[in-house]
């Protein structure tokens, strides 16, 4: 549905342009956010190390309602809806109904992190796809067991069985419309993570949550450390790491609504530049040594990029500096190569830049575009 508005959007912007600019931020942009508790209820969540009794679904909570009342005194016209507000249980699947039934443009679930080994520590954030590796899978199957609490919930998952690695495969088909904004929010949280404290960031990744499977809109799980870790739960169930971890989700929240708000006159941009946004240029050069190109995400993590407005074959990585470096399509001159970077930021990776390679090493932009130019 989203995907529609937006081929509408930039139809109606062709023919009506004056009609929308002329109310700025008014006509389109963010309306809706739901933050979702992880837990509640008879479904507790990890206990941490015990020295408290206090559970991860306590913290879930304040830490969603500070970060809601943020939301609310910067921004009263976005609605802002909570999953839970008080320490009760909500399935999974109403949790993703609520967010669907309000037409959210954002779903943010809030959990904290458990280990057997107690020196794990860092934050993570998590958006639906296929696991990497055991560690992601075992977080899922943690998160997704709170199923096991409810009713019938065989015939509600339809025999989805959190504890059968078998049954995450059919999730990682979800969501793909939605990917790359999911993983420029998700991105953007951990990098206000790593600025607000000194704690482990443990990078952006996927995996199989039934929260998030469910949803028709952009949606991460927050992982905002590990209970298991004695200097960690300290931190957590103080007030100043409660503030950081909210403040954190918050600023990295307005980052992403301000793309989100300015995607309208950034598309009226592109499409009176460049009408015909497409990957003939990168499909005819896409075996080229001296190339541009656009780096459009970084992660600590291998991602797979399943986007159905994405060609595949047109995405290629390198790892540098200890991150997975994401680039797509390769052009022979600097408008072609903006062309990649105006879709790129259509889909959703809107800190997408152009980048130059020589000989098939990523080089200084200038350096390639003095060589594509003789």
């Amino acid at each position: 549905m989203k995907r529609t508005f937006f081929i509408f959007l930039i139809i109606f912007l062709i023919y009506f342009p004056n009609s929308v600019l002329s109310q700025g931020n008014n006509f389109f942009g963010f309306k809706t956010v739901v933050i979702d508790p992880g837990h509640g209820g008879k479904d507790p969540g990890s206990p941490g190390t015990g020295r408290y009794k206090v559970y991860e679904k306590d913290i879930a909570l304040d830490i969603s309602i500070r970060l809601g009342e943020l939301i609310k005194k910067e921004f009263p016209e976005i609605n802002v809806i909570f999953t839970r507000q008080n320490d009760q249980f909500v399935k999974l699947s109403e949790r993703s109904q609520i967010a669907n039934s309000n037409n959210a443009d954002l779903f943010i679930s809030i959990h904290c992190d458990a280990f057997t080994n107690e020196v794990a520590s860092g934050s993570s954030t998590y958006v639906i796809g296929p696991h990497k590796n055991e560690s992601n899978l075992k977080i899922a199957m943690r998160e997704n067991s709170s199923i096991l609490l409810e009713e019938n919930f065989d015939i509600e998952y339809k025999g989805f069985e959190p504890n059968e690695p078998e049954s995450y495969i059919a999730l990682t088909m979800y969501q793909s419309e939605y990917i790359g904004y999911a993983l420029d929010f998700a991105s953007k949280v951990q990098n206000e993570f790593e600025k607000s404290s000194e704690r482990k960031n443990r990078g952006v990744k996927q995996a199989g949550f039934l929260v998030l499977s469910r949803t028709t809109m952009p949606s991460v799980l927050i992982e905002v450390g590990f209970l298991t870790n004695k200097k960690e739960e300290d931190y957590l169930i103080s007030k100043k790491g409660k503030n950081e971890v909210s403040s954190s989700i918050f600023e990295a929240f307005k980052k992403y609504k301000k793309n989100i708000d300015f995607l309208a006159s950034e598309a009226y941009s592109d499409m009176s530049k460049n009408k015909n946004l497409t990957d003939s240029s990168s499909e005819r050069n896409k075996d080229l040594n001296n190339f541009l190109t656009v780096q459009f995400f970084a992660s600590k993590d291998s991602i797979n990029f399943n986007n159905k407005n994405l060609n595949e074959d047109l995405i290629f990585n390198i790892y540098e500096n200890n991150l997975f470096k994401y680039f797509y399509g390769k052009s022979l001159t600097y408008s072609d190569a903006k062309n990649i970077q105006n879709k790129m930021k259509l889909n959703g990776f809107f800190d997408s830049f152009i980048v130059g390679f020589i000989n098939g090493n990523k080089t200084d932009l200038n350096k390639v575009l003095t060589i594509l130019d003789k």
